[in-house]
């Protein structure tokens, strides 16, 4: 599964602020919780096109009314076939079992520290930073311990922790089972430190430590490179949603940063995805929905020259929902837009500039515009179920009816 990797005010600030502390229209609504189809444009209260919901698992059965729900990320147990959601809460970290998307079981949480700086999961570990005692430590859970779960929801305990200097970001390339972190604090220029998980997933080993300098990104991704720049294959690039209203490119094996590129409007660079063929990246900013208030705007970026890309096209959506999530399968690519819920684009004509949106479900329908509630975060399962975590509504089990 993908990573996720925020800055210390998105993960800690923006689920819970905006839950507790934003002007927005009651959440009166009361979500139906089982198998509801997508047909003539709705299901049952829910505005949709191709995507039916499966089940809803509501915040109260999650711990009670005073939580609200951050990022989710999924999990897949290839052994088993198994599959679970990690969500964010305000208190803790929950596992719900997802394998039957119509039948979710709560199987237990999870959480010691202030989760500042996201989560990643690597050969069936969970990797959570936190923050203890002012200290940034990297929390590692064994995921395997959920499967043998049953009866009551169980707490579960890190089984491992490393030490970290500061705290920060991170993310974890799949492909060679590096944790790549960019740490520092208000004293110190951030760090870019790699980690090696491969030998012993409980024990990481550093492998190397070095400054990149500005920008410090909001989020960045991390792929072993196979794309159309034939001098940087096989090498580990990351591209990061940086500074005000650019996408920043490093090569962590030369140890370089490569670009930096600059887009016309606006200024909250929030998510970046490549696109499998590492060909182009996609960047949400979620701040233009608000001002100057277009409509959903995602950045197209051409990155065959990774050291001079291009802002070629932008992808306008129909609604005013901010863009706060993104992640690409194949030829999708799957967006949390808040107010307006799961968005689905078809990039087979992206290199025209012209993706298409193929499906969405709108998980709150009560809000609109340019709000932060709806939903926040996604993630795409192997067996083609969507996750989704709604702020204010818990966990959505989604399965989109789309083309292979």
């Amino acid at each position: 599964m993908r990573h996720r990797s925020f800055s210390l005010a998105a993960i800690v600030t923006v689920a819970t602020v905006c839950a507790l502390l934003l002007p927005g229209k009651s959440a009166a609504l009361t979500p139906p919780q089982g198998p509801l189809r997508c047909v003539g444009g709705f299901a049952g209260p829910y505005p949709c096109h191709a995507v039916d919901q499966a089940s809803q698992v509501r915040l109260a059965d999650l711990g009670g009314p005073s939580e609200v729900a951050g990022d989710v990320l999924g999990w897949h147990h290839e052994a088993s076939g198994r599959e679970l959601a990690v969500l964010d809460l305000r208190t803790k970290v929950s596992f719900i079992e997802v394998t039957n998307p119509e039948s979710p079981r709560v199987i237990g949480d999870y959480g010691t520290g202030l989760i500042v700086g996201g989560k990643a999961i690597y050969q069936n570990h969970l990797y959570v930073m936190t923050l203890q005692g002012g200290e940034g430590v990297l929390e590692i859970v064994d995921l395997t311990n959920l499967l043998n779960a049953s009866g009551p929801s169980t707490h579960f305990a890190a089984d491992a922790t490393y030490p970290l200097r500061a705290y920060g970001l991170f993310t974890i390339n799949q492909d060679t089972g590096h944790a790549h972190l960019l740490i520092g604090s208000q004293t110190q220029a951030a760090q870019a430190v790699a980690l090696d998980l491969t030998d012993d997933p409980e024990s990481p080993e550093e492998l190397y430590a070095w400054t990149p300098g500005g920008p410090y990104p909001r989020n960045f991704e991390c792929v072993l490179y196979h794309g159309p720049d034939t001098r940087f294959q096989g090498h580990e690039i990351c591209a990061g949603a940086a500074g005000r209203r650019s996408m920043v490119i490093w090569d962590m094996t030369g140890k370089v940063k490569l670009s930096q590129t600059f887009y016309k409007r606006y200024n909250s660079p929030w998510k970046v995805a490549f696109t499998e063929d590492h060909r182009y990246v996609l960047l949400a900013d979620s701040h233009d929905e608000y001002n100057p208030g277009f409509n959903t705007r995602t950045f197209l970026f051409d990155i065959t020259n990774l050291t001079a890309p291009v802002q070629f096209a932008s992808y306008d959506g129909p609604t005013r929902g901010r863009d706060l999530h993104l992640e690409v399968r194949g030829r999708y690519a799957y967006l949390a837009n808040a107010s307006a819920g799961v968005r689905i684009l078809d990039l087979r004509q992206i290199a025209k500039g012209r993706p298409r949106e193929a499906g969405s479900f709108d998980v709150e329908p009560q809000v609109s515009g340019a709000s932060w509630f709806g939903a926040y975060s996604l993630d795409v399962l192997p067996s083609g179920t969507v996750i989704v975590a709604s702020v204010r509504q818990g966990l959505y089990v989604l399965k989109p009816r789309l083309q292979p």
